[in-house]
């Protein structure tokens, strides 16, 4: 069994060790030490990165009380292995842990909330807790959380007896039942816990919610610690200024500037929209005149060459509402071609639907529709041209037939 230096003293940076045993899976061998000041994946914290005699520890995991160190070649010894810790990782991992904890505690103590998942990840932290809270008492949440990081608590880890561990205002149950360690801060909170902590609350710095959502009939919690928090804040304060040069606008003014944006913006839509269908209108009335008459019924047919979808949809229909009137529209693409069949609802004895359907076999094609309307897409952008023909020929089949 390996001595957890990191349990001693969670600040060793570098240290020496024996290798006992190495085991080799995979191209990768696992190596176990003596003693290890790293850290293995526990307790909802991923493992420490380093390098074991200058080769890169990747994973560091726990089997059977025992430590196994993950590298991609074997060291050139096997007695007084110098061995570095990633200090950045390492402490990252312990400052966002300890603000877990902490948060964890704010939670249960403001709103009598319990944390029932925890997930540090390499970017955020996440915590799931028990119950729907408002976005003002998550804010109360956060703000009593970082006054337990200001006021620089201790923290320590303690083994206490059966007897004394029932002594103790535990905020959640252990997950074992021997040499069960607890993570206490001052008397804030008592948490059993096997991961690495700073010393003292306020070396986690600032405790930052991100966001939060509903989840499971309670919320996720989303935050960053310390280092991260001001990484955070670096994004945001960049974001922020860019975008009030932009709006040429104060840092304070940037929402009311961009609901007036939005405002304005939707508005422009609607009449863009307007103007985009009167000159859709005017369209089909071009269209309609030009069109051929077959048996006292207009058959109108033309390709656009990347033209949008729903402008010829729209255009579409709005020629089929005219009596005795049939659309073959077809839409040619670099990559795709498309086609959009339409009649009015007098033509009772045409399946606009079977027609698209016979004509989507020449690109290669799939859609559907209703007898009076269907569309499809096909990938033979080059046949477009006798797919639209072959619709035509169809229908001026069936009215010879009326």
């Amino acid at each position: 069994m390996s001595k957890k230096l990191f349990y001693k003293n969670p600040y060793i940076k570098e240290f020496t060790a024996n290798i006992n045993h190495i085991i080799e899976k995979k191209e990768e061998f696992h190596v176990e030490l003596n003693q290890t000041a790293f850290f293995p994946e526990g307790g909802g914290q991923p493992s420490d990165k380093g390098y074991i005699d200058d080769i890169p520890v990747s994973h560091v995991y726990e089997k059977d009380n025992k430590i196994y160190h993950v590298l991609n070649k074997l060291p050139s010894k096997l007695e007084n292995v110098k061995c570095v810790i990633d200090w950045q990782t390492r402490f990252d991992h312990m400052q966002q842990h300890l603000g877990q904890h902490i948060l964890s505690s704010a939670f249960e103590k403001l709103h009598d909330v319990q944390t029932i998942g925890f997930h540090l990840g390499s970017e955020y932290v996440t915590i799931d807790i028990d119950k729907q809270l408002s976005k003002n008492d998550i804010k109360k949440v956060e703000y009593f959380a970082n006054q337990i990081v200001f006021n620089d608590l201790p923290v320590s880890a303690i083994y206490p007896s059966n007897d004394e561990l029932n002594k103790l205002p535990l905020r959640k149950k252990p997950s074992v039942t021997e040499n069960i360690r607890i993570v206490k801060i001052d008397d804030f909170d008592f948490s059993p816990c096997c991961g690495t902590h700073p010393n003292r609350t306020g070396e986690v710095g600032l405790i930052k919610i991100r966001k939060f959502e509903n989840y499971k009939g309670g919320l996720r919690i989303e935050f960053v610690c310390g280092n991260r928090a001001l990484k955070d804040y670096y994004l945001k304060n960049e974001i922020t200024n860019t975008i009030s040069s932009l709006l040429s606008v104060k840092d304070i003014e940037i929402i009311e500037a961009a609901n007036k944006i939005i405002e304005e913006n939707t508005k422009l839509k609607k009449e863009l929209k307007d103007i985009k269908e009167k000159l859709l209108n005017f369209e089909a009335v071009d269209f309609y005149k030009k069109s051929s008459i077959i048996n006292d019924i207009r058959i109108i047919k033309y390709i656009f060459e990347k033209r949008n979808f729903n402008e010829v949809k729209t255009l579409s229909n709005i020629l089929s509402n005219n009596p005795k009137t049939i659309v073959l529209f077809g839409i040619t693409n670099t990559d795709k071609a498309q086609l959009i069949y339409s009649r009015s609802k007098d033509l009772d004895k045409i399946n606009i639907s079977e027609i698209l359907k016979s004509s989507l076999n020449l690109i290669d094609g799939k859609g559907g529709g209703s007898q009076f309307a269907a569309q499809g897409g096909g990938k033979l952008s080059n046949n477009i041209n006798a797919a639209l023909n072959h619709g035509y020929n169809k229908i001026i089949e069936i009215l010879k037939s009326l």
